[in-house]
């Protein structure tokens, strides 16, 4: 009795040619893991750039273009409007944040504004505007807050060349009723034009 054995002795099939042989699994090429680490490298940089990107936005949110609201330092001091080349009179309500000025006297309504790089007495450190709708708090609570505006000016190392003192100037009830709402803080030697620098930081 023939059985069929299923796994031929001889390979060759009956033309006398030898049956194919399988063809191995090609091997991974290379290319493969070089384009696999390209992504992973190009990955990490794309995330670390929207990383800047979006530090950077925040950052920019964050302090630019921040509009100062009424009732705080500095509030109301343009520093947009034009203004005569220095030296110059300037009115009191235009005094600037930062200018220096040469024989100042607290009690003028005008003063003499002055490059700070030439002699001067007092350069304005803080300012602070009352809203328009406040009413007159009283003499006492002004020197406070002119106390107040005046711990927030910060003096820069030449600043500890001069002995300087801090003035306040806040208004009157009448100049009060005339619109007057600023509180200043000036930074004063006590005699003479002997300043030749801004005693500020920046």
């Amino acid at each position: 009795m023939g059985q069929e054995n299923p796994f031929p002795e001889n390979p060759e099939d009956g033309h006398g040619n030898a049956a194919p042989a399988a063809r191995p699994a090609p091997a991974r090429a290379p290319m493969d893991l070089m384009t696999r680490q390209r992504l992973i490298i190009g990955g990490i940089v794309l995330a670390v750039l929207l990383l800047i990107i979006a530090l950077i936005w925040i950052l920019v949110s964050t302090f630019g273009n921040r509009p100062e609201p009424a009732g705080t330092p500095g509030a109301g001091v343009s520093a947009s409007a034009s203004r005569a080349p220095l030296p110059a009179d300037i009115d009191s309500k235009d005094y600037r944040l930062g200018d220096c000025f040469a024989d100042f006297d607290s009690n003028a309504s005008k003063a003499r504004a002055v490059e700070c790089t030439t002699p001067h007495s007092a350069q304005l450190g803080a300012v602070f505007n009352y809203k328009a709708s406040d009413s007159f708090p009283g003499t006492n609570a002004l020197q406070e807050k002119g106390r107040e505006v005046c711990r927030t000016v910060l003096l820069n190392e030449a600043s500890s060349k001069y002995k300087l003192l801090q003035q306040n100037v806040y208004p009157s009830s009448t100049s009060w009723d005339s619109g007057d709402r600023r509180v200043d803080c000036f930074i004063v030697v006590d005699s003479g034009n002997a300043l030749r620098e801004s005693v500020l930081q920046k």
